[in-house]
């Protein structure tokens, strides 16, 4: 039995009220006649060595006449966050270079071949699993089986049919079709729900009625997943399972919804639309991307004697100040930072580079310095590096202590 999404191919529509009174009503058209479908096929756009954020989009989601991007509401917002993206489509991902990007957006409501691409023989591709493993923030939109012309694809065998097997998703998630008009909050402290990473589109989520921000919206999730790793939060829920799920993979990050976010973004009815909490997601992936663990604390054999090191360049994780230290560059003299004034961080080659640059004091005089710090890897050391503007320098393994540049 072939199951199916959205309002424009009618459906039953759930009503929620405080009480949670369900009233059904059989539906014959909801979409407005004079509403005449854009081509679904979304234009890629070019990637360069500028780009960071890489969305890989055959159509265009939910391809129904709006106010936005004619390529769809992921493009949309990625461009009214000033993301710097690109896209491809699926058959490039094969033969594609992932290395660059910081992030990686999937959209919703594909056609099977878009899924098949994605999953071959079942599984997520290697290069999207590698690329997460090996620290890539992964916004995976995950709603199969959509409506729109072209959009009924799915990651499952016999997709779209009741019981089909699941494909298995970064870090074995699996999923299970269960369309329904009923999500609920159940970590109202993530970003997702409270929208602070969000934007001038983002903002809370709340579960106060229909055509709101969660329910209602024919369907308002396709799926539940199954399969969480350990350490899974449980973002929103449908009655079977979750719905929307954050996970670590690897040294990366996974966040992940079988919601149709980009439907209700794109909403037929541009006075319902609601942008809440695509937004929320796009910009928390952009927060957890920026903001990761950049520490480090320990001696070194510098080539101008043993030196000591501590940097903490993670204010928006930690909320401390971000400063670099050291109780004895080599010379023996002591260093304090007193000013950041860039900082440069290499996340796209292994072992990841932070590089530091500003003022500060040495010896009671004020100085300009660089400090670079490489990664501590399994089976490698780090290396901490220093450049002050008095001619001191110092650059060398460490022999203690560690430099981490990854995770949250």
């Amino acid at each position: 039995m072939a199951i199916h999404g959205h309002p424009d191919r009618g459906g039953l529509l759930k009503m929620k009220t405080r009480s949670i009174l369900l009233v059904l009503l059989t539906l014959a058209v909801l979409a407005p006649l004079s509403l005449a479908p854009r081509l679904a096929h979304a234009t890629t756009v070019a990637c360069d060595s500028s780009k960071t954020v890489l969305l890989i989009q055959d159509i265009t989601p939910w391809a129904g006449t709006t106010n936005h991007n004619p390529n769809g509401a992921d493009v949309n917002e990625l461009t009214a966050q000033h993301a710097a993206f690109c896209s491809i489509n699926s058959s490039q991902l094969s033969a594609y270079n992932l290395a660059q990007f910081q992030e990686i957006v999937i959209p919703s409501a594909q056609n099977q071949n878009y899924y098949n691409n994605l999953f071959p023989s079942g599984s997520i591709h290697a290069r999207i699993s590698s690329w997460v493993s090996h620290g890539g923030v992964l916004l995976a939109n995950l709603a199969d089986c959509g409506s729109a012309t072209g959009a009924g694809g799915g990651w499952s065998t016999s997709a779209c049919r009741l019981g089909a097997s699941s494909y298995a998703f970064v870090g074995g998630v699996k999923h299970v079709g269960s369309f329904s008009d009923e999500n609920t909050v159940v970590t109202s402290s993530s970003p997702v729900v409270t929208g602070r990473y969000g934007g001038g589109h983002g903002g809370q989520i709340s579960d106060t009625g229909c055509v709101k921000d969660l329910d209602c919206w024919g369907w308002s999730s396709h799926a539940y997943f199954t399969n969480l790793p350990s350490g899974t939060t449980i973002i929103l829920n449908e009655p079977h399972g979750p719905v929307f799920i954050e996970y670590r993979y690897g040294d990366g990050l996974v966040i992940a919804t079988t919601t149709s976010v980009e439907w209700r973004y794109d909403y037929s009815q541009p006075a319902s639309q609601n942008l809440k909490l695509l937004a929320n997601a796009i910009g928390y992936e952009n927060f957890k991307t920026v903001c990761q663990e950049k520490d480090g604390d320990g001696d070194f054999n510098g080539n101008h004697g043993k030196g000591h090191f501590h940097a903490d360049n993670d204010q928006c994780e930690d909320g401390n100040p971000n400063q670099v230290s050291s109780n004895d560059r080599g010379d023996g003299k002591s260093f304090q930072s007193t000013q950041i004034q860039t900082t440069q961080f290499q996340s796209t080659t292994m072992p990841r580079t932070l590089t530091v640059t500003g003022l500060g004091v040495t010896g009671g005089l004020p100085v300009a310095f660089t400090f670079v710090a490489i990664e501590t890897g399994p089976t490698t050391p780090g290396v901490a590096s220093f450049v002050f503007s008095d001619g001191f320098s110092n650059v060398g393994p460490l022999t203690s202590g560690s430099i981490l540049l990854h995770g949250w």
